[in-house]
């Protein structure tokens, strides 16, 4: 079962960087950064938002460079591809479809860091307001060191249930972040499942690390915990505008869209 690379490689990437650092257009440097199809078709002019938001604030600049520089872990569900690309991903959700708030997008930028990046907290801290400094570490796992793969395995189901009670408090730009986050990661696995036969879905099945079923029952109850707390953000009258409240529910409904894509096309099984 083959796998379509859609990211930038190590040479590629160096390439971004260099055209980073003359100040070239950045709708020019990235225009072949291939996204998922479903972000790609629903996100015509991230490149040019994205692009304004680094014009007016050099730190969405230094948090795209740090990224592509010293992220290069490969995704887990798919080898091809590389996690710097989720995370400009998630950017461009957020510039096209939330506010070009500099510190947002740099939080979407930096979301994964703790993950994969060592001394990344000493970076963050140094390096970005406490604006951006804590949205990243709302959507940061708690740390724990395991003594092996299977005692890290068995303490996923606690992780994720803190994970849903640290979501049914958090503010309206915090969800928004949660949500690009979510939507690139589900909108990859799409992407994929549309290009394999029912006998290869099976097989992809089996690369959930907890199973399909667990992940399944996690993004659905993620989207019930988002509706409600998006209901209370109403209620606390937290939404800054009624623009605000607007985007947010558009964003919590391509999420729940993508939800029931990935299920419908994973119930198609031999």
């Amino acid at each position: 079962m083959e796998k379509e690379d859609k990211v930038v490689n190590s040479n590629e990437a160096l390439s971004i960087l260099r055209q980073l650092e003359t100040g070239k257009d950045l709708s020019e440097i990235l225009v072949d950064v291939n996204l998922s199809d479903f972000v790609k078709d629903n996100t015509k002019i991230w490149k040019v938002r994205l692009n304004k938001i680094i014009e007016g604030n050099p730190k969405v600049k230094e948090a795209l460079i740090y990224i592509i520089k010293n992220y290069t872990k490969k995704r887990k569900n798919n080898p091809d591809k590389f996690g710097r690309m989720h995370c400009v991903e998630a950017a461009s959700l957020i510039a096209e479809h939330w506010f070009c708030n500099p510190n947002e997008v740099s939080a979407a930028l930096l979301h994964d860091v703790w993950e994969d990046i060592p001394n990344w907290e000493e970076y963050l801290r140094n390096t970005y307001n406490e604006d951006t400094v804590n949205m990243v570490w709302y959507l940061t796992e708690r740390d724990k060191t395991w003594d092996s793969l299977e005692a890290k395995k068995a303490s996923r189901k606690e992780r994720k249930l803190e994970e849903m009670e640290k979501i049914s408090s958090f503010m309206p730009e915090v969800l928004a972040l949660k949500l690009g986050d979510l939507i690139s990661n589900i909108a990859e696995t799409v992407d994929d499942l549309e290009k394999l036969s029912p006998e290869e879905r099976q097989i992809y099945r089996e690369w959930f690390n907890a199973g399909y079923d667990k992940q399944i029952w996690k993004y659905s109850t993620l989207n019930d915990i988002i509706e409600s707390r998006i209901q209370a953000c109403k209620d606390e009258q937290l939404f800054q505008n009624e623009e605000e409240e607007k985007n947010l529910e558009l964003f919590v409904n391509k999420y729940k869209f993508l939800v029931e894509k990935m299920d419908s096309l994973m119930s198609v099984m031999p």
